[in-house]
């Protein structure tokens, strides 16, 4: 069976039209990320000038002061015109290169980077993937019994749960499991005592260090999937499809199966879409667990005025965003012969 490559030019044409939209947003959002640390009152060379001032008494030669203020500025590129900043950064912004951090000077600003995203990404995409998957099969359920016992305590706890902040969730946690019961530590990603290594005692430590901030990302998540699936597949169980199908005689398995498949579209491409906010999705949970992730390195830029370090992250951060736009697009065309069809020519 031959495939008619022609159908598919007006999908295809949208599906261009659709990147470079979304190239043109990542263009713009580069440009506001270059202007916005420029409208602080504030001058980094000066500031991290003054760190090495501090860290010496107060007594510095003026000279090597204007020196060292002169050398960052150069570094940082604020000495030149700022029409040569821009086209710089858009430059080195698309080639990878993030900058030079303020305080972690002279290091890279995408060395710490790609030194937190690894410990984010590991936090983030089980939590993410485990809570859709179990929380879609635990709505699903709850919509195939509706009116049961099993129905209405499921919307309760999920109701109440999905409601939780997670920062908030996450204090709690350490409050109950570190603090009080003393079963598991109340931060970190391994113990301080431990250089990373694949031993078994290391491996053990970072499971131990893991659950809480994993619990406290999962739950809320989970339950929303809970509620948002059982409303979805009560919606379909009413529509005409499934009624004609159990009308005919159908098994109710057949008809459930249906039901499933059409509930579970929009909810892969919230998948799709969440997963695109890895960068910052645990900013908060990391910052309070000080896990070493893009969070925790967020919370320091802030802290320190980096506004380098800041704004490479952010030019990251948007990036997997819109990726995750344009592939939630791809995923539904992929998933949904609906709208594959509806490009088509007649």
């Amino acid at each position: 069976m031959s495939i008619n490559w022609a159908e598919y030019k007006p999908l295809a044409r949208y599906m261009a039209r659709r990147l470079g939209a979304i190239a043109v947003m990542y263009f713009v959002t580069l440009t506001i990320l270059f202007v916005l640390p420029r409208l602080i009152p504030a001058n980094p060379a000066a500031s991290y000038v003054e760190s090495i001032v501090e860290s010496y008494g107060g007594v510095v030669d003026p000279t090597v002061i204007h020196e060292q203020e002169r050398i960052i500025l150069e570094e940082f590129g604020y000495g030149k015109p700022l029409h040569v900043q821009y086209v710089d950064f858009i430059t080195k912004a698309f080639g990878g290169d993030l900058g030079t951090s303020i305080a972690f000077y002279p290091d890279k600003v995408i060395d710490h980077v790609m030194h937190a995203l690894p410990w984010t990404l590991f936090l983030f995409v089980p939590s993410t993937i485990i809570g859709w998957y179990i929380g879609n099969m635990w709505g699903a359920i709850s919509g195939y019994r509706r009116g049961t016992t099993f129905e209405k305590v499921s919307v309760v706890v999920a109701s109440t749960v999905a409601q939780i902040p997670g920062y908030w969730l996450a204090m709690l946690l350490i409050l109950v499991f570190a603090v009080q019961l003393k079963l598991l530590p109340p931060g970190g990603a391994y113990s301080t005592e431990m250089m990373p290594s694949l031993t078994p005692q290391f491996v053990l430590s970072v499971l131990k260090h893991y659950i809480l901030p994993f619990t406290a990302l999962t739950l809320p998540y989970l339950c929303s999937q809970v509620i948002t699936m059982r409303n979805l597949i009560i919606y379909e169980l009413r529509s005409d499809y499934t009624m004609f199908g159990d009308y005919i005689g159908l098994p109710d398995k057949v008809i459930r199966g249906y039901a499933f498949r059409n509930a579970v579209m929009p909810q892969v491409v919230g998948l799709s879409i969440r997963l695109g906010r890895t960068v910052a999705g645990a900013a908060l949970v990391e910052t309070i667990f000080g896990y070493p992730g893009m969070g925790t390195l967020i919370y320091t830029a802030v802290r320190e005025s980096d506004y380098m370090l800041l704004q490479g992250i952010f030019v990251i951060l948007v990036a997997t965003v819109y990726m995750a736009l344009f592939l939630s697009d791809l995923v539904h065309v992929i998933i949904d012969p609906r709208v594959r069809l509806g490009y088509r020519k007649d």
